[in-house]
């Protein structure tokens, strides 16, 4: 209802009350003042509201609302294509890898992407070991430093990993009742990574130590194969720009060392 109407009817209901309280009519006038006193009893709900407060007052609130969920709507979408770009780019950059093979052994040499080493060499030894419950073989792994990374690429690093362990299980005690321990540690030397390899199984003379890593070296020691295991071992670490050499002795195991910067030499 308009509120002009209920202002008018109460003006007049008042200057009847003075009316009749002048030519001394008190039943009218008390009729007069109850009249008044029910009007503004009775009003309809918007004149109950402050004058300065706007009529469309919750169109505003939803209109608001609206934008508000627009714009954050507009967020989830370039959230969206900035993370589908982002996929893009390391998928480009692992094809890229892939086709950078080594011209030896048809794996790459390099990651485009860093690859931490003790989640590396968890996951191998899991794989490796963990899985065949009849293995003879207790392989123990430690890494002092679990932030080490190497863009040494995952194929390489497997087809070492492979060919050093191959060879110490090749030397491992003969006797079926024994257990061969093999160990891996990895640590930190002068900024680079330093990957250990050691068993306990027989050794190689000193001064062969040095001749192992030479193409078809099969030592004095030879059981069988070819001998390029650990040539291969040698080639990818030196190409990589890393450092690799052995310590041994007869019948006090064998251990590698493999020097790995953290990237690549130019």
């Amino acid at each position: 209802m308009n509120r002009t109407f209920p202002l008018i009817l109460n003006s007049i209901l008042f200057l009847a009350g003075i009316c009749s309280i002048a030519f001394d009519q008190p039943v009218l006038s008390a009729l007069c003042l109850l009249s008044i006193s029910l009007l503004f009893i009775w009003k309809p709900r918007t004149q109950q509201l402050p004058d300065d407060l706007p009529a469309d007052d919750d169109g505003m609130d939803n209109k608001e609302t609206d934008f508000q969920q627009l714009e954050l709507s507009l967020r989830i979408q370039e959230l969206t294509e900035s993370n589908r770009l982002l996929n893009e780019e390391l998928d480009r950059l692992r094809r890229e890898q892939e086709t950078c093979l080594h011209p030896l052994y048809s794996c790459p040499l390099t990651s485009a992407l860093p690859i931490n080493l003790d989640e590396f060499f968890t996951d191998y030894v899991k794989n490796r070991f963990d899985t065949d419950r009849s293995s003879r073989v207790h392989p123990k792994f430690h890494c002092s430093v679990p932030e080490a990374e190497t863009y040494l690429s995952a194929a390489a690093l497997k087809i070492i990993c492979d060919n050093v362990v191959d060879n110490m299980l090749k030397f491992s005690p003969a006797a079926k009742d024994l257990y061969e321990t093999i160990y891996i540690r990895i640590t930190d030397l002068d900024g680079d990574s330093l990957i250990i390899f050691k068993n306990e199984g027989e050794g190689i003379s000193n001064h062969e130590t040095s001749l192992i890593f030479g193409l078809n070296y099969q030592g004095s020691n030879k059981k069988y194969g070819t001998g390029l295991g650990l040539a291969q071992v040698h080639a990818l670490v030196s190409d990589y720009g890393g450092r690799v050499w052995a310590k041994s002795s007869r019948s006090t195991g064998f251990t590698l060392h493999i020097q790995l910067p953290s990237k690549p030499h130019s």
